[in-house]
């Protein structure tokens, strides 16, 4: 009997310690890792949303510069052009979303801020609204150098890069685009030390170099995509 109750004894103990489970030290291990994998997931998730997104910016410049040039190639100017009318003739189709009624509408680019065009007024000569910009406002830092350096190769004839104030409040302003002159962009030296004075405080990434190429360390500097703020307005300019 005591063989046997022994026995009874030993698979009691087991049981007992089979029930205990995973210790406190066990669980908080657990926990810490399940933390860490999940932190990492939302980063990726938001790496690839966000790459998602400025691919769809990068991938609406060639329809929207082409939709305004093709309704504006018999004039001589780009009198009338504004966003609005430029939504009115389909320039934002595709991955824009537009929102408004007639007359006050508003593209808003994929990272859900707003796309606006506007015409220089004096871009060329005077009153001859010759030239016009489309600002991509709320761009995120993160995404400004790739975003410069695809749209740098769609024919893009400069570009313009200013950081925000504010996410989303667009820091190339309608005011400082009216006064843009081409004299003041080609003006601009190799880095983009005297962008201030010709644009308004933009820094201008490309359209002042003989060969048409981008301005790399413009680029990369303070004033532009090498900024400390969390987004930048984005500036494509075009003209006749």
């Amino acid at each position: 009997m005591s063989s046997v109750t022994h026995t009874i004894r030993n698979k009691a103990r087991l049981l007992r310690q089979a029930q205990r489970g995973f210790t406190i030290v066990e669980l908080s291990v657990a926990v810490a890792i399940a933390g860490v994998l999940l932190v990492s997931a939302i980063a990726l998730v938001q790496v690839v949303l966000r790459q998602s997104r400025a691919n769809d910016v990068v991938s609406s410049i060639p329809r929207v510069m082409t939709q305004i040039d093709k309704i504006f190639s018999r004039s001589t100017n780009y009198v009338g052009l504004n966003t609005d009318a430029a939504i009115g003739f389909g320039a934002f189709e595709g991955v824009f979303d537009i929102t408004g009624a007639t007359g006050n509408r508003r593209a808003s680019n994929r990272f859900g801020f707003p796309t606006t065009v506007d015409v220089a007024t004096d871009f060329s000569g005077a009153g001859t609204s010759s030239g016009y910009v489309i600002t991509f406002a709320g761009i995120p830092t993160n995404s400004c150098a790739d975003i410069v350096s695809s749209a740098s190769a769609t024919g893009v004839r400069a570009i313009l890069v200013q950081p925000e104030g504010a996410i989303g409040t667009r820091s190339i302003t309608a005011a400082g685009i009216a006064t843009l002159t081409l004299a003041g962009i080609q003006a601009v030296t190799q880095g983009g030390a005297d962008a201030a004075a010709a644009t308004g405080g933009a820094a201008v990434v490309q359209g002042h170099l003989a060969n048409g190429s981008l301005d790399i360390p413009a680029m990369a500097d303070a004033r532009a995509c090498g900024t400390n703020r969390p987004s930048v307005s984005i500036g494509l300019v075009n003209w006749k």
